[in-house]
């Protein structure tokens, strides 16, 4: 049989392929490629290793939240910042804006404050915010975030931003704090009032931005908050809210101030810091970066903070004492990408237990000391109880305890207590490293500029 022949210009020919158009990654969005990946890595266990020495316990959260925990707590109580989501039984859901709001309800949720002890929590994750595009501001960023719940102490404000410090320093960050005290309702209450009286004076509403105007009757201390050139000006001239402080918010502010006098930490009394968020009172604060001229630069903050005792309570659970800060670990990176550096783990572990109010400050400071030198170090500073504090070293199986109270800070001394044989000697406080040195295998590992 015949071979049928083929008629070659009847077969339809393939179309050419052309490549489809080119899709690129959203507007405000930004890709962590495998070399940002590998220093994104280290700072981020650098976070975590840190909140652990500070006796914070890791928690995560979902990042799709209901929008009813974000409505009336969040940056101006604007939802237009938000990413929504229809959920189930019609339910309006959002990409979570803030980490603070999630940890708090499951904190609350999962009863974690149930044996009404302070609360220390951590988490490093993803927040979404539709932000006005700028240098180093994006969509979708990191944070790490630190929260003490049920604690009214200002001692816990000094412990958050001792440990922030810590972190951006050993990283060779240059920052400042800014800091600033917003009181209670019943201070906001007046001071608001003398605030929205001098921004109504003649020739001063058209002088401010669009967004300001909105703010004058719906949140007037935004204002404060403003970094258009304008308004800058115009609240440079306002009154302060640090004239306007309660007898307890002026005491409670003023004790900040002393146990970061105390603990070496440069910071700066900014009368017109107010965060721009709604649920703050008394104590607020943010870290600048500084430049080579050591001057402050505060548009892009690298981590702020707060406390927020007001906002507990309409989160499902009662209104109780409560305190935090965020900081932008992409910001972070930025800064520190060439001042990270491995360091290889050791051996054994030293536990500081202290009593009294100046033991423990010492304590802090002796604590970053033997940190930065690479000694695994461990404390509850939180804790008042000696006795819990040793109950602690033995549950960490701590080789060696350091404990100092008001005679020791007297004397210039320091107890050692063997942990296994429970033997104390006293030894001199400039003296310790070398002791421990002699004592100690293992050593810490970390990230050292």
């Amino acid at each position: 049989m015949a071979k049928k022949k083929i008629d070659k210009k009847n077969i339809a020919q393939k179309p050419e392929r052309k490549p489809g158009k080119k899709i690129n990654r959203l507007l405000g969005m930004k890709d962590i490629t495998p070399s940002d990946h590998y220093y994104f890595s280290l700072l981020s266990q650098k976070a975590q290793e840190l909140a652990e020495l500070y006796g914070f316990s890791s928690i995560k959260t979902p990042i799709i939240e209901n929008l009813n925990l974000y409505k009336n707590s969040t940056r101006r109580g604007n939802e237009k910042d938000f990413y929504t989501i229809e959920a189930e039984k019609g339910e309006t859901a959002v990409l979570r804006p803030e980490l603070t709001q999630g940890m708090l309800r499951s904190c609350f949720e999962n009863n974690l404050n149930q044996n009404n002890e302070p609360v220390r929590l951590f988490s490093i994750g993803p927040i979404f915010r539709k932000e006005k595009l700028q240098s180093g501001r994006y969509r979708e960023s990191t944070q790490f975030n630190l929260e003490i719940i049920g604690e009214n102490k200002p001692m816990a404000e000094a412990l958050l931003i001792s440990l922030v410090h810590n972190f951006l320093k050993e990283l060779n960050i240059s920052a400042q704090v800014q800091i600033n005290s917003l009181g209670d309702k019943e201070c906001r209450k007046e001071y608001n009032a003398k605030l929205l009286k001098f921004c109504k004076e003649r020739g001063k509403r058209s002088k401010f931005c669009s967004e300001c105007k909105k703010n004058l009757e719906k949140n007037i201390l935004a204002l404060l908050d403003c970094q258009e050139g304008d308004c800058l000006q115009l609240m440079s001239e306002a009154p302060q809210i640090a004239d306007h402080l309660s007898e307890d918010s002026q005491k409670h502010f003023k004790k900040v101030l002393e146990y970061l006098d105390d603990l070496n930490i440069n910071y700066n009394f900014n009368p017109y810091l107010v965060r721009g968020l709604s649920y703050y009172n008394d104590t607020v604060f943010e870290f600048w970066p500084v430049n080579e001229n050591g001057e402050a630069q505060g548009k892009l903050s690298l981590a702020g903070g707060g406390r927020f005792d007001d906002l507990t309570g309409g989160l499902g659970g009662e209104y109780t004492s409560a305190v935090g800060i965020a900081v932008g670990l992409e910001r972070v990176l930025n800064k520190a990408r060439d001042s990270i550096q491995e360091k290889p783990r050791e051996e054994d572990l030293v536990f500081l237990a202290q009593l009294g109010e100046q033991a423990k400050i010492k304590s802090i400071l002796l604590f970053e000391e033997l940190r930065k030198e690479g000694f695994l170090v461990r404390q509850s500073f939180i804790s008042d109880s000696l006795k819990s504090q040793i109950e602690e070293a033995n549950k960490l199986k701590a080789k060696v305890s350091l404990i100092m109270g008001k005679k020791e800070v007297m004397d210039e001394t320091i107890i050692m207590r063997d942990m296994e044989s429970g033997v104390q000697e006293i030894v001199a406080y400039k003296k310790i490293k070398d002791k421990l040195r002699k004592k100690i295998i293992r050593k810490e590992g970390g990230f050292y500029g």
